[in-house]
């Protein structure tokens, strides 16, 4: 007997018992997930019937913040206890750890699942043991799902959240899946060992594998851990890309019952490999270093035909590079380099009206690097070389109309800004001066060096001091914040890598270019302080839209002092740009 349970011998009535019970809760398990995405389009309706009832008891002054007194009262308290349980859903349980609300998800699914894999199995241990495989491989299919890129995604679509804010899902069920799987080895190891059939059944096909696969998503497990994602990306991402694909086989071989799960996880693959295939295009645009910094400027021009002119604001690519395509000889390993690897840029420019992709992007490790020797390669020729976009992804086509808010936060840091300036752009650019609800808008971009911001503020101010109508406005002028002072801080990409002394020259020149006044831009010394920014944003004003894309420690202290008014009722639309894995 093992925790109860017996090795007990069944007849043919018996087995095919034990197998439509198998069938019935693997089913369960995997159709149950349907409940989270009805709760999800549930939630949506009533968001849209809260903003319904609210928007003629909203105050029309920003001076006050008004108590709803009247038929939608209730509406009015019901959300804000709801957003104050999402505020406090969304702290980290302890740093680097996850969210309270990622655990408390992710608790409940894995008790859920450990009911399933239980729950009728009498004392039969060998049904408690294929339990657990079946109930692990039905949730693969929706694993898979998790990870699609394309908006297309039917999880996407429902939960109306991009692929980057489903990644954690994605990681966690991963996670589980791989605890069931090992739990379903673990047990039948035990019985072979204890049954004395090891040394015969380790030879057999199903066992064999039923190893490989528990092997493969070991090794996708191990390799996903952060720590080695954020030393060797890599190695992750093969290791990724590669498994995901190649263990559909030892599990279609390991048992024919599981077979369906196989299949449609094949079918979502596929699904998968064709929305990206329809939003991955060659264009030609010029690459280079932008002077005095570690940033990689990527320029793609639009014709008037093209379709990527309809692209959002905030919207961001996978950029890859053909490998088939030569500059020449002595270039052929830089571009080979580059064949395979894919990192996200945002657009940094507002395709229909710059006629043009501006993607911008710190040169660290790997592929971005690789970017920037390519740059350094060709900074004396001007030419056009073949750029792979697959894209547009991103949430931003879920952003609300930010003309139906009292004032709009906006707070960027470093190279955060190529997410942050599209979107303040397209408020200030597209605003219907004959429409009521002009809010007010502060925008907060702290960065290290002065250079760093060249790429958004190209040009300098008239000498007249005059802007032109395409032009933000003084009262809506960026806040740049230079960390680093005035000076010029020179930057190492690696220990034992100088910059030369021209070139330090050159920023020394450059900062003092970038001091003199600029179109849209006030120059301001050392950080932000993010809390009085908050406070006084919120001081007059009910309804917050705040957009952030930084440093998770700037980001972090912009959600708790955004957090204080939260929880006084102040209904805030918060967002938070995030990318990685």
């Amino acid at each position: 007997m093992v925790l109860g349970y017996e090795f007990v011998t069944l007849d043919d009535n018996q087995k095919s018992e034990r197998r439509s019970l198998l069938n019935h809760y693997s089913f369960v398990a995997q159709w149950s997930a349907l409940i989270i995405l009805a709760w999800c389009l549930l939630r949506l309706f009533l968001s849209k019937v809260a903003q319904y009832g609210q928007k003629n008891e909203r105050p029309r002054s920003p001076s006050f913040k008004k108590q709803l007194d009247g038929q939608w009262a209730w509406l009015a308290k019901a959300r804000e206890r709801w957003d104050r349980t999402i505020w406090w859903m969304k702290k980290d349980v302890l740093p680097d750890w996850g969210t309270r609300a990622e655990w408390f998800v992710a608790g409940a699914w894995t008790t859920w699942l450990l009911y399933l894999c239980i729950v009728n199995t009498g004392n039969d241990y060998l049904h408690l043991t294929k339990r657990f495989g079946a109930i692990g491989a039905s949730q693969l299919p929706l694993h898979y799902l998790l990870a699609m890129r394309s908006p297309y995604s039917p999880i996407q679509w429902v939960t109306r959240l991009s692929h980057e804010e489903l990644k954690m899902s994605h990681q966690i069920l991963g996670r589980i899946v791989f605890v069931l799987f090992a739990l379903h080895g673990a047990f039948y190891l035990n019985f072979f060992i204890l049954s004395g059939f090891l040394a015969k059944r380790i030879w057999d096909r199903d066992v064999i594998f039923g190893l490989t696969s528990i092997i493969l998503f070991s090794t996708i497990s191990t390799t996903s851990f952060a720590r080695l994602r954020r030393w060797n990306y890599r190695l992750f991402y093969w290791c990724h890309i590669t498994i995901a694909i190649t263990s559909v086989i030892p599990l279609y071989l390991h048992v024919h019952h599981i077979r369906l799960y196989v299949w449609e996880i094949v079918a979502v693959n596929s699904l998968n490999w064709v929305l990206r295939a329809t939003c991955t295009k060659t264009y030609f645009g010029n690459i280079k270093l932008l002077p005095g910094t570690d940033l990689v400027q990527i320029r793609i021009p639009l014709t008037s035909m093209n379709s990527a002119l309809s692209w959002q604001p905030g919207q961001h690519i996978y950029l890859g590079q053909p490998s088939r395509y030569l500059y020449s000889e002595s270039k052929r390993d830089k571009t080979i380099a580059l064949r395979g690897f894919s990192n996200p840029f945002t657009i940094a420019s507002i395709p229909v009206k710059d006629k043009e992709l501006l993607l911008v992007a710190r040169a660290l490790s790997g592929n971005t690097k690789t970017f920037a020797d390519l740059a350094r390669s060709l900074a004396n020729e001007t030419l056009d070389i073949p750029i792979l976009l697959e894209g547009p992804y991103g949430a931003s086509t879920h952003f609300p109309d930010f003309s139906t808010f009292d004032k709009i936060l906006l707070v960027a840091g470093g190279v955060g800004a190529t997410f942050v300036m599209p979107v303040y752009r397209s408020i200030i650019d597209f605003h219907d001066p004959n429409r009521a609800g002009h809010p007010q808008i502060r925008f907060i971009w702290a960065v290290q060096k002065l250079a760093d911001t060249q790429w958004a503020f190209p040009n300098f101010a008239d000498e007249d001091g005059s802007d032109s109508d395409s032009e933000p406005h003084d009262s809506n002028a960026v806040e740049v914040f230079v960390t680093g002072g005035l000076g010029a801080a020179v930057h190492i990409d690696e220990p034992g890598e100088d910059i030369e002394l021209a070139e330090s020259d050159q920023l020394l020149s450059l900062e003092d270019e970038m001091k003199k006044p600029r179109k849209g831009m006030v120059l301001r010394t050392g950080r932000p302080r993010i809390p009085a920014v908050v406070d006084d944003m919120f001081s007059k004003g009910s309804r917050i839209a705040v957009i952030s894309c930084g440093p998770k420690r700037m980001t972090r202290k912009l959600s708790a002092s955004v957090e204080q008014w939260v929880q006084q009722g102040y209904e805030v639309y918060y967002h938070q740009e995030t990318f990685g894995w």
